[in-house]
């Protein structure tokens, strides 16, 4: 039930992407005149909302948006190697600066899925070495634009790749799968007032396997699947307080059954019930009902917990963006003969809400979407969805409220 293999997912996370319905427009952001900055050729263009070049950023940059911009790293392992120094970098959108903020030495893989801003911080998650038969840490990252800067914490000596991140009554809370050690499942908080790592919880990984964590109104959720004894395994959503004190558990298997048999390609139940298993790269509930799920499979899912109901349902050419603002689902390749521009998804009001963006120029496929709290939109787009040398370029805009 683990992971596919960790190089095929340092190369997803370069292509990701998904898609919506509906005809909302996305909220103009503010004119940028055009300009005659020069970006070079080891960089990707920085582009308005309007194809309007303001910057430019290292063309292998892996990008989430940022309240103040774009924040990205750049992680090239040798061929055949998992290992690299990663440099993680900040470009400012008001002045169009790009800032190193600091490298991980060795790192191995990042939970690029957990960025998290919080109070103008920005935190992720990453392994420093490659899984194995030996342990390998799991690091928190904590970033400070504006002052560039980096710190390093360890969370756990037993690190798992595929760690989750949410944040929550003012902390950050982390969930880890161990590998190795007593193989338990264990949840970590950290204070960013005193920059202190405790653990909170821990679960046998015998009977219960943790696959994510989101934040909830005056605490958290887990999404837990229950480990069958010669039987199916069940998934189930967890509510907990900000005491850290379990309040209530639903099952959800049947509703996540029941959206994932309508994805094109799944056979039947049984295959619904293998997705269910797989590891998890994004888990949030909106509203208190929605659950909006993606997998390292095929699933790609937003469903009402309290009805059932399926509101959306995806594969695998589809994501949902990461970063701390509303998640969107999107489609990555929208210049072929059934769609001729982007598909852009979200929740609002417990409704699917169509956003409008077409990138500018030959750019005609969606690699990434992501989107901040206050609502800065990062797109990275590029030219050809077919070739491996394609060019490529960033939208980078802030909704008017």
């Amino acid at each position: 039930m683990l992971k596919r293999p960790i190089i095929f997912f340092i190369l997803a996370a370069l292509i990701l992407a998904v898609a919506g319905c509906g005809e909302n427009s996305l909220p103009a952001d503010e004119t940028t005149a055009a300009s005659d900055i020069t970006v070079s050729e080891d960089q990707m263009p920085v582009l308005d909302r309007n194809g309007a070049v303001i910057g430019g950023i290292d063309s292998r940059a892996l990008c989430t948006a940022a309240d103040a911009g774009i924040f990205y790293s750049v992680f090239v392992p040798g061929e055949y190697e998992f290992t690299a120094d990663a440099e993680y970098r900040f470009f400012n959108k008001e002045d169009g600066t790009d800032s190193l903020l600091g490298t991980l030495e060795g790192q191995g893989y990042e939970a690029y899925y957990t960025r998290t801003e919080l109070d103008g911080r920005i935190y992720t998650l990453a392994i420093k070495g490659r899984p194995g038969n030996d342990s390998v840490p799991l690091m928190l990252l904590a970033f400070d634009p504006s002052q560039k800067t980096m710190k390093t914490f360890t969370v756990s000596e037993n690190g798992f790749p595929y760690a989750d991140m949410a944040a929550a009554d003012g902390k950050l809370l982390i969930m880890n799968h161990e590998m190795s050690g007593l193989n338990k499942d264990r949840i970590y908080c950290f204070d960013p007032a005193n920059e202190k790592v405790a653990e909170v919880l821990s679960f046998s990984s015998g009977s219960d396997s943790l696959r994510g964590i989101a934040s909830a109104e005056g605490g958290f959720y887990l999404l837990r699947l229950k480990i069958g004894s010669g039987g199916a395994n069940e998934m189930f959503v967890d509510l907990y307080g900000n005491d850290f004190v379990r309040k209530s558990e639903q099952s959800v298997n049947e509703t996540m059954v029941k959206a994932i048999m309508t994805i094109p390609g799944m056979l039947g139940r049984q295959d619904a019930q293998n997705e269910i298993g797989m590891s998890v790269s994004h888990f949030s509930v909106a509203d208190g009902r929605y659950m909006i799920y993606e997998n390292f499979g095929m699933a790609r899912i937003i469903a009402d917990l309290e009805t059932g109901e399926t509101l959306l349902a995806k594969e695998d050419l589809w994501s949902v963006s990461p970063g701390s603002g509303s998640p969107v689902v999107y489609h990555m390749d929208f210049d072929n003969d059934d769609v001729k521009t982007p598909e852009i998804t979200g929740l609002e009001g417990g409704k699917l809400k169509s956003f409008d963006f077409t990138p500018s120029g030959s750019h005609k496929m969606i690699r990434l979407i992501s989107r901040s709290a206050s609502g800065t939109w990062v797109v990275t787009a590029s030219d050809d969805s077919r070739s491996y040398l394609w060019t490529q370029a960033v939208y980078l805009w802030t909704e008017q409220k």
